[in-house]
């Protein structure tokens, strides 16, 4: 054998121990690549990889499930103009949002439908180069729905009187204030059962639940849906109504509340007369939720002075 074939037939080792190499390292990555994915879905973590030099987006088949989206998206930077169905802008808005806090964990809402939201949990990182420039933003989000609905629900829960279903004073305190900021032309409602101490002594308290439950159901009967209502404790209960059209429109819907109320409620086999006294006040610019509820509570207590079962309404 001469020289020549011997340094062809080194070479010929040489590229297949390079093949072997390459091939061997290819099936690493593979695996290494195919068990973080079946890592990231087994602890049920979506993973989206942008690539911002060549503006290339990678998703997980998980992530690219849930988005409904392709697993890779290229160009990135403009495939929401380009996007179909419809519901995979949604998608890349979602992706775009995620990667706009770095290293910050936020909270995203996606919509699928107008029954079906879920909450995702979103972390992502960018990647610099020796110029100090993002080359690469990788981040993970994964699915906070169950706890998100159940934080809801605690808090709802937190804001709610038990008894009759309506915001406790905490909460109409905090609602009002915010309601506040909007400063539009608003009316504020006290409202309180005549006597109602004589219901519970006479009949017991279950009686007097029964009363205050009647009394929240006519007043649901009369206000729109955006209007704010409260038991403040005990037997008095407050209404917030944003956006009054008028002093009479907020008069007249007192006036309708009063009269409305039945004149006795049956509990058991026994009738308790049953009246309201109202007072009401109209809001200022200036008015916080103290200010409105001062003067709401002494439109109310000249209700009482007068005879109760009457309407008061605050002389702004």
């Amino acid at each position: 054998m001469n020289l020549s074939m011997e340094i062809a037939l080194f070479l010929v080792l040489i590229i297949l121990a390079l093949t072997f190499l390459l091939y061997w390292e290819h099936q690493r990555r593979t695996e290494q690549h195919d068990y973080f994915q079946w890592l990231c879905e087994a602890a049920g973590l979506y993973v989206f990889d942008y690539d911002l030099v060549h503006d290339t987006m990678r998703l997980s088949a998980a992530c690219a499930t849930a988005l409904q989206l392709p697993e890779k998206i290229h160009p990135f930077s403009s495939a929401a103009s380009q996007a179909s169905p419809p519901f995979a802008q949604v998608g890349i808005r979602f992706l775009k949002q995620a990667m706009q806090s770095p290293d910050e964990t936020a909270n995203l809402c996606l919509t699928y439908d107008s029954s079906h939201t879920c909450f995702y949990r979103v972390t992502a990182h960018n990647f610099i180069d020796r110029k100090q420039a993002v080359h690469h933003t990788i981040g993970f989000f994964y699915d906070v729905t169950a706890e998100m609905l159940r934080e809801k629900r605690l808090e709802r829960q937190a804001a709610i009187d038990h008894l009759t279903g309506v915001y406790n004073r905490g909460a109409v305190h905090e609602l009002i204030r915010l309601a506040l900021k909007d400063q539009t032309p608003s009316a504020f409602i006290m409202l309180d059962i005549d006597y109602f101490k004589s219901i519970n002594d006479t009949a017991g308290h279950q009686a007097g639940d029964e009363v205050l439950r009647s009394i929240v159901r006519v007043i649901r009967e009369h206000i729109r849906h955006t209007d704010i209502v409260g038991r403040m404790g005990g037997d008095e209960f407050c209404i917030y109504l944003p956006n009054v059209p008028s002093r009479e429109y907020a008069q007249l819907l007192c006036e309708r509340i009063r009269s409305t109320i039945p004149s006795e409620i049956t509990y058991g086999d026994q009738q308790h007369p049953v009246t309201t006294s109202i007072g009401c006040t109209l809001s200022r610019p200036t008015d916080n939720f103290t200010s409105l509820y001062s003067r709401a509570d002494n439109a109310l207590y000249q209700s009482k002075r007068q005879g109760r079962n009457k309407v008061t309404i605050d002389n702004v």
